[in-house]
This record gives C-alpha cells, structure tokens and sequence, in this order.
C-alpha cells in the first residue's frame, strides 16, 4: 500500500466531510440529485467526492439496503440501565434505542418477539407472505405500490433493483427513456453495486419503477416490512404474452 497516497486520500476525504458533509446529507434529504449537490456546494468538492458521501449516508440511513430486508435491519440495538428502588433493591432494565432518526415509534412493526433475544433477532428473517402481481386482480401498479405503502410506512416499504446490471454512461441510460430528466439524473448519480440492492420506496422510487413497468423494463420484488408482504413484480410484456389466469 502506498501510506503517503493513502493517508493523503483519507486527509483529503477528512476535509470534504468536514467541509460540506452536512449540506449533502441534507440537500440528499431534500431529494436533489448528485449533479444538483454539486452545483450547489459553495466548497469545490469533486463529483466523485460528492458521490462518496451521498452514497454512505443513503446506506446509512437505510434508504438504501445491500441485503433483502431482515428483522436485524429494523431491531434497534438493546441497552441495560441499573435501577434501584426505594428498599435499595437493584434491578436492571432492558431498553431499546433507535440511532437512526428518521424511523418513529409509530411506523415500526411489532417486533417485540424478536428483540427479546438480541442474537435471535440478528439472524432471523422474516417469513414473507409472498404473491405475484396481476393487473386484472391487483388494479395499477403505482397504485397498489402506494396503497401498500401507506399501510406500512415509507421507512418499512422497500423495493430491489438491479440497475448495476444496466448500460449506464454519462450520456443516459439504455432502456429508460421513459423516465423524465431529474428521474434519470437521480439513477445516473447513485453508484449502483453489480448485484441487486433495496431501495426505499419512496414518492420518486415508486413513479420510476411504475414507469419502467409500463415500459417493459422492470421486474423485481417489493417489500413491506409491517405487514410482511412481497410482491413479485414479473415484466409486463411477459404477463401480456402469457395471459395468466388470476384466481
């Protein structure tokens, strides 16, 4: 490892965060796209600094996810305090804390069985009741995405994506033409991994994956935490041809 490159990177990264770090965490909260960060920052940050930073705060605050999502992923982590009663009796009291501010009491799902073992809840999944998507049965995609969504909460609603494995250059995206500017400027500004990955379903997540739907570029699954239900979303052109049966 070359230690004079690397310790000047880190130095370097060190001063970006400490720079701008804030403003683009907060301007990725206000939706903008990495090219409308860039544009905005009075500090000269590079694309690809910028980039950097709004890629850990998305996984970080969970409105991305590199895995299908889990119990662990919404548990929050427990702590003890020790109490002590008025006969000096001492007892220790389990608590749990939310470190990511975002989620509020009221969207969780009622874990309480899984949080009762810390090590259980690490590992266990969720049994999803799992069903497949039909226009005939279920009514408009974005349309049932967002009812679903609303019963569950932004924060618990996720959908997958494998927009790694698409033709992405700067100069636009190969079979999402459907999608409008600021739609592709936000798919071109995340740094997509080559395997599939989760995002939060929120308001522009669910107009783009309808979009690409009703394009016949999309399938995937769609998550929703409280309730636990996946939706499998098969291409529409395949449901056109194969003319499935709804029950």
């Amino acid at each position: 490892m070359d230690r004079p490159g690397y310790f000047q990177t880190a130095l370097s990264n060190f001063a970006t965060d400490v720079a701008c770090g804030g403003a683009i965490r907060h301007l990725t909260d206000l939706g903008y796209t990495l090219d409308q960060i860039v544009e905005r920052l009075d500090y000269p940050a590079s694309r690809a600094k910028v980039q950097r930073i709004m890629m850990e705060y998305l996984y970080h605050s969970r409105v991305l996810l590199k895995e299908e999502p889990s119990f662990a992923l919404f548990t929050g982590p427990e702590e003890y305090v020790q109490e002590q009663d008025a006969y000096g009796r001492r007892t220790l009291r389990r608590i749990e804390n939310d470190l990511n501010s975002q989620y509020k009491a009221t969207d969780m799902p009622d874990l309480t069985a899984v949080s009762k073992n810390g090590k259980g809840a690490e590992k266990q999944e969720i049994f999803w009741k799992e069903s497949v998507y039909h226009f005939e049965r279920d009514g408009k995609l974005t349309e049932l995405l967002h009812r679903k969504r609303n019963e569950n909460g932004e924060a618990l609603s996720y959908v997958s994506c494998n927009f790694g494995f698409l033709n992405i250059d700067r100069n636009g995206y190969y079979g999402v033409a459907c999608l409008n500017n600021r739609q592709r400027d936000y798919l071109q500004g995340i740094c997509w991994e080559p395997s599939v990955v989760y995002h939060r379903l929120n308001q522009r997540m669910l107009e783009i994956v309808g979009k690409l739907y009703e394009a016949g570029v999309y399938q995937g699954d769609c998550f929703f935490v409280g309730s636990r239900e996946k939706i499998k979303i098969t291409g529409k052109g395949y449901q056109d041809r194969m003319g499935e049966k709804v029950e």
